[in-house]
């Protein structure tokens, strides 16, 4: 399956997980509950993702990291709806380079039980996934989640609001301008419609 599919299937989670046929691969588990089994590693789904959104995780990881002062487990906003968050879920690697860092939405996160050095999370589309952090190391993420994607909707809506302020200034100086560009629009409508 391809990411933009996954992308439009909406991620809960992202798991690393290793695979009888496809060895250390990844998981993804959309807003529907159902698995993706991706024969890559989690590190190459993510840049995948990130490049789907037009994202540099590496400055994201370091601006946001700045933030909320911390340079690991840092929080990745890739929209305005998807904040994902790096948590443990593999205990051991079976090899040094597999990782055990996957991947949870943010806004997904429906309910988390302690159990006691761990915890367990209730995705909204009804998965449960085993985290190996502490239930209040995993709060103290979301707050940081909740930080980040406030910050990263104000940073966001001004940038969308000074565009839009461009596109309409040189018709706010020029109002026959803007009756010539809607007469050319109109007309371009009436050519395409046969009219």
């Amino acid at each position: 399956m391809d990411v933009e599919t996954l992308i439009r299937a909406g991620i809960a989670a992202l798991v690393p997980v290793y695979e009888a046929v496809a060895g250390n691969a990844t998981r993804v588990i959309t807003l529907d509950g159902k698995d993706h089994l991706i024969a890559n590693t989690l590190r190459t789904v993510i840049r995948r993702i990130a490049r789907a959104y037009g994202a540099d995780l590496t400055a994201l990881r370091e601006n946001y990291g700045k933030v909320i002062n911390r340079r690991n487990y840092v929080p990745v906003p890739l929209s305005p709806s998807l904040i994902l968050i790096p948590v443990k879920l593999r205990e051991r690697p079976l090899s040094e380079n597999d990782g055990t860092v996957g991947y949870l939405s943010y806004y997904e996160i429906k309910k988390i039980t302690d159990e006691g050095a761990s915890c367990r999370v209730l995705l909204s589309c009804g998965r449960e996934l085993k985290v190996f952090l502490a239930k209040t190391t995993l709060l103290e993420y979301m707050k940081d989640a909740r930080l980040i994607a406030g910050i990263y909707e104000e940073r966001h809506k001004a940038r969308a609001e000074e565009y839009i302020r461009e596109q309409k200034e040189p018709y706010l100086k020029d109002p026959l301008k803007l009756r010539e560009e809607l007469i050319s629009l109109l007309l371009k409508i009436l050519i395409k419609s046969g009219g």
